[in-house]
């Protein structure tokens, strides 16, 4: 019992293992959630300054005549004229995003490493010499590190011309958007220094490069390393898709957000011009509907703070601030 170490392996695994993969399964559960939550809240906020606007335009409409009325509305007209012509600008920048996308994971999508698997099982069989088998391996990592380092750039330019388009925006329509998060390969490029560290110690020895068969050695190269790296190119995509939607996200939805509202105001001075609304009806409907929307805060962060609580963590200040940006 004492030679198998099996109490000290089972400590291990109740003591430190477990707890550190609470801990990940914690932090990532925070992570997501907080990232949904703050998309919410920020919609939350442009709907209640956007109903907030509507009850100021129809309060300032108290007493006024059908000239005043009618002024409101081409104003309005006017707004949603230039925001369409905003929405070119937008349509234009989505189509670019796409572009940029697919080029992007033509960096890093599996059917780049599939073709890179090919090549460099083709060169190693190929090979006449020990280098020549050691070089085709020893490329195979480079031309990994290769394609993160081409996707970094994609990545960075993407969150640039993303950034543009936030601050556009949020300064000509008020939309509220913070910066775009960014995305780092970092992490995935560390594991492939860690996967080349033990393909050195367990097949590119010397001893390993003259003993072994070259078939046997490029099957025991790609039923190792291969998969291993297919795993992590998995994660790789897996991550940069939940990252391309997240940062699209928020401005896709105000967008449509901002078009409601603008449409809605456009109607409801429409209907008291018209006589078929009365002025106090529709400030109690808004009134009504501001109330919702704090209400609707309010509970989101609570929800925020129920979901840290159940897990030990805590929860970014965006949570408890949203009731009070709102008010």
């Amino acid at each position: 019992m004492a030679k198998s170490r099996i109490e000290p392996f089972e400590r291990a695994l109740s003591e430190e293992i477990l707890p550190a993969q609470r801990q990940i399964v914690r932090e990532t559960t925070l992570s997501e959630v907080d990232a949904i939550a703050e998309q919410i809240r920020q919609l939350l906020e442009a709907r209640a300054a956007a109903v907030a606007e509507q009850l100021q335009e129809i309060e300032s409409l108290r007493g006024k005549n059908q000239g005043v009325i009618e002024y409101m509305m081409r104003k309005i007209a006017m707004e949603k004229q230039e925001f369409e012509e905003g929405l070119r600008k937008y349509h234009a920048v989505r189509s670019v995003f796409t572009s940029m996308t697919n080029n992007l994971l033509a960096h890093v999508g599996l059917n780049a490493l599939r073709k890179e698997n090919l090549h460099t099982r083709e060169a190693m069989l190929e090979s006449t010499f020990t280098s020549g088998l050691k070089e085709a391996m020893e490329r195979y990592f480079s031309n990994l590190r290769e394609k993160l380092t081409q996707s970094n750039a994609e990545i960075t330019e993407i969150t640039t011309m993303l950034g543009s388009m936030y601050k556009r925006f949020r300064i000509e329509h008020g939309l509220k958007l913070s910066q775009p998060e960014t995305f780092s390969t970092q992490r995935y490029e560390r594991e492939i220094d860690r996967l080349e560290e033990r393909f050195k110690r367990q097949i590119n020895s010397p001893l390993q490069l003259v003993v072994t068969e070259k078939h046997n050695l490029t099957q025991r190269f790609f039923d190792t390393v291969a998969v291993q790296a297919r795993k992590t190119f998995e994660l790789v995509n897996r991550d940069l898709d939940h990252w391309l939607r997240a940062v699209m996200a928020p401005l896709e939805t105000q967008v449509r957000e901002y078009q409601i509202q603008l449409k809605r105001r456009l109607e409801s001075v429409k209907r008291i011009h018209q006589a078929t609304d009365t002025l106090e009806d529709r400030l109690e409907e808004l009134r009504q509907s501001e109330r919702v929307v704090h209400a609707q805060l309010d509970e989101l962060a609570a929800l925020r703070a129920g979901v840290a609580a159940a897990s030990g963590g805590e929860m970014t200040a965006g949570g408890t601030q949203g009731r009070a940006c709102a008010a």
